[in-house]
Parts: structure tokens; C-alpha cells; sequence
């Protein structure tokens, strides 16, 4: 059984904010953070980026619109049917 979108949504919401509470990057599967200018400045060691809040909230906006997108579409989906 597949899960629904709603489902795949909230799980990637959390698996952000899992992210973002171990000090992981938002965009690598695997990505660490390191101190680079003091303890709030930080850059992941794979990818490059930094990573500040902004950037987890960038993430977690993205899979917004991900999920609008999808969501409108099955509704589309649905009228047509």
C-alpha cells in the first residue's frame, strides 16, 4: 500500500526538522555540519552550503509547494473522473 500524499508530506516535514535538530544538512542525505565562524555559522561539509535556519525553513517551504502542487493535482484528477 502506498501512502498517500498527505502521508509523504508530513514525513518529509519531519525528516527536516529531524534534520535540522541533529545539525544536518537540509538538502544532503548525508550531509554534517560543521562550526565555520563560530557556533551558530555552520556549513555542511558535503554539499558546501550553509546552514542557518533559513535554510531548514527554505526546505520545509519547498515541500509546501511540493504538496500544494501534487494536492491540486489529484484534485484536478478527481473532477475530471
Amino acid at each position: 500500500m502506498t501512502p498517500s500524499i498527505q502521508e509523504k508530506f508530513v514525513k518529509d516535514v519531519v525528516k527536516i526538522i529531524d534534520r535540522w535538530s541533529f545539525e544536518q544538512c537540509a538538502f544532503c542525505d548525508e550531509g554534517t555540519m560543521v562550526s565555520i565562524e563560530g557556533m551558530l555559522d555552520f556549513r555542511c561539509s558535503k554539499c558546501g552550503k550553509p546552514m542557518n535556519p533559513i535554510n531548514y525553513l527554505g526546505a520545509i517551504a519547498g515541500c509546501v509547494f511540493d504538496y500544494r502542487e501534487k494536492h491540486e493535482d489529484s484534485q484536478n484528477q478527481n473532477t475530471n473522473d
